[in-house]
């Protein structure tokens, strides 16, 4: 049996599988390197297909973003120009109406959606009309680059100017503009298209480009107008600064891509630049990450590199399998050998038994310890080496290992002198072939029971201390105010009685009880503990407020400390102090919510708030404050106010704050100044904050912004005024009505009297006279009358049209007829027009005569005897809204009309100065035809001659609209 289990000692295997060894790690060599070579060629081929792939895409999107900004502009142009000759033809920006160029102006940027708004510019630098807002705000931008350029250069092409921030609606644009000059050739205004930057973001964003992608839109002198994504901060910076040579090198090419470093310094930008080959000085520049560029191409190679590697690590696996099996082969002999000399010369006894408890092997130690020799050991039984162990113990334990494999057995060994020591036996149930075997390793024990019962008497020793101990804890414990618990692995072990009162537990209730039962549930205490737990374990203390729960399931807050027992091991147990802080608790909560109230308001409120320390320095404002004059709320906290407004904090804050009651607050009006300098009105209410020695402390102010109060007062002091002149302007219209009315009946009357008296005694002649000064007096009358029967209807919007397409000479030449006698009475000479072509337009012919006749007649009254009037046509004219039209104008060479009253003279019942001077007239005529020329579709304007008398023009629209 021995042969068996002793292993047979060798000498160290030969290495007769080397060479096969070496030959197969050279063919895995040759493979790696045909691997990596083909990789690497494939690799590179790649790459410069990738990139010129790349560079091609980069320059179509190029090329279609500058087709896309070239169309873009040349539409603002387009829509530009129709105003640019209005305004050149009216002679400057200051001399068109501002409603009509509204009008206009709103109309073309309905046309072009990419212009946020189209305003006029007066060269004083003022805006003068606005495509949006009527009537336009009086916003200057004379400080623009673009009006400093147009002044100074007479250009009179579109300019691309540098982006700004609008003054009037706080957003972003690109200044298209165009310049005017007036008839002389000075700077006259300049008409300005802002291009919406959003407009084209949005054409960007619809191209579903790549996120890493940068599109800058350039002048041609490297001047950012655009860039995706918007980055507000780069605009207006000029590119051609950096490397102004490789600029301009790259502008004459036209087109060029090239590589730059990232501006983050991590990486490299494929960057294509792009100069516009049309009339506009634009350049695209298309910029995008190579490194997401390549994003296809990394994942490709990833791809073939994971295979290749997956390649050499099924062959490298396979290898090394083989070699390791090569190498099991050869060491299996030497571990045979290791194995038996570990087993002999193990310090433990170490027998083999077979069922019949005859022993089959024995280790040096056996012979050791039993003093025999190995010949005598394979000879006897087990029972024999271990007296306390008869034959029928060992069939116990014989089939108890067949069926739990393993077992250990408390026993005594008897040694070569015949004494007993104590052992340890490990049984394990082996099998080997068709055999069964018992392997027992037997360990002396003698030292391990002495050691047991050493620590016997300490376990004794230390109960009696922790006794003692235990009732030190339990006095402290007791006379403690707090309540003090104990926790041991998440369980109750020790309370006081304050604890047993704050709880409503009984001390012998609560002992033993989970610690998860003073909480709402078990969740909300894993959710508390995993924050104790990280605290005390690293040995510190938690203080924290924790919501617990009674007995009788009603909650409080506590304060609660706890601290490991031993630090760094929670295991060992946590000891808690709780303090209710119920009613602190809800004290704080109402004094939070109290301050959280106050602040609320005063950060909603629409009035500014500020508050000051008894040193005038500003300690808080609210966004209000801010928001009215422009400031940030981090520029203000700290400033002195009066260093910041002057005499205007001093009304705000007077000296005198700190002495007066306290139940009445200082109200006044004060104009600040904001942020950008203008003068803004505010009604200030503040008061002082006293300490508890009646000291100032702190002084605050509301101030409600009354600028829309005071523009209220001003518009009704405006409707006032107006009211009056319109009162005065009644007053004397029926004055010089009743006499107008009064004179020619008067005349009526008197010569059908003196007709009456006479008649039959006086010649025929005379009665002629009489009734041809009835008569005359009778058509003035009438005249009067149908005027305000007119004027009656058109604001009854009762009057009738007959609109039909006719000849403007022939109707004008019927009015001139019918105002001939008179131009005769006053010797004036009439000179029209005849060398115009035959002009048609869509109006009512009876009338437009009336209008005709109505400027002819104002023109008689005022043009001296022997004088001149002139009618002039205008083959082509534009109306307010850019519609066609043709027209006439009519000049006398009276004195003209007076300063400031061109549109005034139009008014109802209004006359000139100059006619009130000289009397007569109801003020009827010039109300009745504009209101006639409007609604044909029409217009009629005054102004003053240059050479002396007035001008009045008529136009009127061409088409029936």
């Amino acid at each position: 049996m021995n042969r068996l289990f002793r292993l047979r000692p060798s000498a160290t295997p030969q290495p007769s599988l080397r060479p096969l060894r070496t030959g197969l790690i050279v063919f895995y060599c040759i493979l790696l390197l045909a691997v990596a070579a083909s990789v690497t060629w494939m690799t590179f081929r790649d790459y410069d297909e990738t990139m010129d792939n790349l560079e091609r895409q980069q320059l179509s999107l190029a090329r279609s973003l500058d087709e896309h900004a070239t169309r873009t502009f040349i539409s603002v142009e387009q829509g530009m120009q129709n105003i640019v000759e209005s305004l050149q033809g009216l002679g400057g920006v200051d001399r068109a109406e501002e409603y009509r160029m509204h009008i206009l102006l709103r109309d073309k940027t309905q046309l072009t959606p990419q212009t946020r708004g189209l305003i006029t510019i007066d060269d004083h630098g003022y805006i003068r009309a606005h495509g949006l807002e009527y009537p336009v705000r009086r916003v200057n931008l004379a400080d623009r680059d673009y009006f400093v350029y147009h002044r100074a250069f007479d250009d009179l092409r579109l300019r691309m100017d540098t982006p700004v921030i609008s003054r009037t609606d706080n957003l972003w644009l690109i200044p298209v503009t165009r310049r005017i000059d007036r008839p002389d050739g000075s700077f006259g205004g300049l008409v300005l298209a802002g291009v919406e930057p959003e407009y084209f973001l949005r054409f960007y964003q619809s191209l579903k480009l790549t996120p890493s992608t940068r599109i800058e839109l350039m002048r041609a002198d490297g001047m950012v107008l655009l860039n995706f994504p918007f980055q507000p901060a780069e605009l207006g910076r000029s590119l051609r600064e950096r490397a102004p040579l490789e600029f301009e090198a790259r502008r004459l090419r036209h087109a060029s891509a090239y590589r730059e470093p990232d501006a983050s310094g991590r990486g490299e930008r494929l960057v294509v630049f792009h100069t516009t080959t049309s009339d506009l000085p634009l350049i695209v520049r298309v910029s995008i990450d190579l490194g997401s560029a390549l994003t296809k191409f990394r994942s490709d190679l990833l791809t073939r590199a994971i295979a290749a590697v997956g390649l050499i690590l099924v062959v490298t696996v396979l290898l090394y399998l083989l070699l390791r099996q090569l190498r099991h082969v050869e060491e299996i002999e030497s571990r045979l050998y290791l194995t038996q000399f570990t087993v002999d010369q193990s310090p433990d006894v170490v027998l083999w038994a077979d069922h019949l408890s005859y022993l089959r092997y024995a280790n040096h130690a056996a012979e050791r310890n039993t003093g025999l020799a190995n010949d005598e050991l394979l000879a006897s039984r087990l029972t024999d080496l271990f007296p306390d162990m008869g034959q029928s113990q060992w069939e116990e334990i014989w089939t108890r290992l067949h069926i739990d494999k393993r077992m250990i057995l408390n026993t005594h060994l008897r040694d070569h002198g015949g004494h007993l020591l104590p052992v340890e036996i490990t049984f394990s149930h082996i099998e080997f072939n068709t055999d069964a075997y018992a392997c027992c390793t037997v360990r002396d024990i003698t030292e391990q029971q002495n050691t047991e019962r050493e620590l016997r008497r300490h376990r004794d020793h230390l109960q009696d201390l922790v006794l003692e101990r235990t009732a030190e804890i339990r006095t402290v414990l007791d006379a403690s105010p707090l309540a003090i618990m104990l926790s041991v692995k998440n369980s109750v072990r020790l309370v006081n009685p304050v604890f047993e009162t704050l709880f409503g537990y009984e001390g012998s209730e609560i002992i033993g009880l989970p610690t998860h039962a003073l909480f709402a549930s078990p969740t909300r205490f894993e959710e508390i503990m995993q924050t104790v737990w990280t605290r005390v374990s690293a040995g510190g203390v938690f203080r924290g407020e924790v919501e617990l729960y009674r007995r009788d399931h009603s909650s409080f807050w506590a304060m609660v400390y706890a601290k490991a027992l031993v630090p760094g091991d929670v295991t060992k147990g946590v000891i808690c102090v709780i303090e209710d802080v119920t009613s602190q608790r809800i004290a704080a909560q109402a004094l939070r919510q109290s301050e959280r109230l106050k602040r609320t308001i005063i950060d909603t409120t629409a009035d500014g708030y500020i508050l000051i320390d008894d040193g005038r320095h500003i300690v808080d404002v609210n966004q209000a404050f801010c928001l009215l004059l422009g400031y940030r709320r981090e520029e203000l906290i700290g400033q002195q106010a009066t260093l910041l407004w002057g005499e205007a904090a001093e009304q705000i804050f007077p000296a005198d704050l700190a002495d007066r009651d306290t139940m009445r607050n200082h109200i006044e009006e004060v104009t600040l100044r904001s942020l950008d300098g203008q003068p803004m009105p505010f009604l200030v209410n503040s008061a002082a904050i006293h300490d508890d020695n009646r000291k100032l402390e702190y002084a605050f102010a509301f101030l409600t912004n009354i600028s829309d109060l005071k523009e209220i007062e001003k518009n009704l002091l405006d409707a006032k005024e107006a009211a009056e002149a319109a009162n005065v302007a009644k007053s004397a219209f029926l004055a010089n009505m009743s006499h107008e009315l009064r004179t020619p009946m008067h005349a009526i009357l008197s010569f059908s009297e003196m007709g009456l008296s006479k008649s039959g005694r006086t010649e025929p002649t005379n009665l002629a006279r009489y009734f041809e000064r009835i008569h005359s007096s009778g058509n003035r009358l009438l005249v009067l009358l149908n005027d305000l029967l007119d004027m009656s209807r058109l604001e009854a919007n009762r009057m009738t049209y007959d609109k039909t397409r006719n000849h403007l000479q022939q109707t004008v030449l019927g009015a001139a007829q019918e105002i001939a006698p008179l131009l005769q009475t006053r010797r004036l000479r009439l000179e029209v027009d005849e060398t115009t072509p035959a002009l048609y337009a869509v109006f009512d012919r009876a009338r437009l005569t009336q209008v005709v006749v109505n400027l002819l007649s104002n023109a008689i009254k005022f043009s001296p005897v022997d004088g001149t009037i002139e009618i002039r046509y205008l083959e082509t004219a534009t109306l307010c809204d850019g519609q066609p039209a043709v027209g006439l104008t009519v000049r006398d060479r009276g004195p003209g009309i007076p300063a400031g009253e061109e549109e005034l003279i139009f008014d109802k019942f209004i006359q000139s100065s100059r006619m009130r001077e000289t009397g007569g007239g109801t003020g009827l005529g010039l109300a009745i035809s504009r209101q006639i020329m409007e609604d044909h579709g029409g217009e009629i304007f005054a102004a003053s001659h240059p050479e002396g008398g007035a001008l009045f023009t008529l136009l009127l629209p061409t088409s029936l609209r």
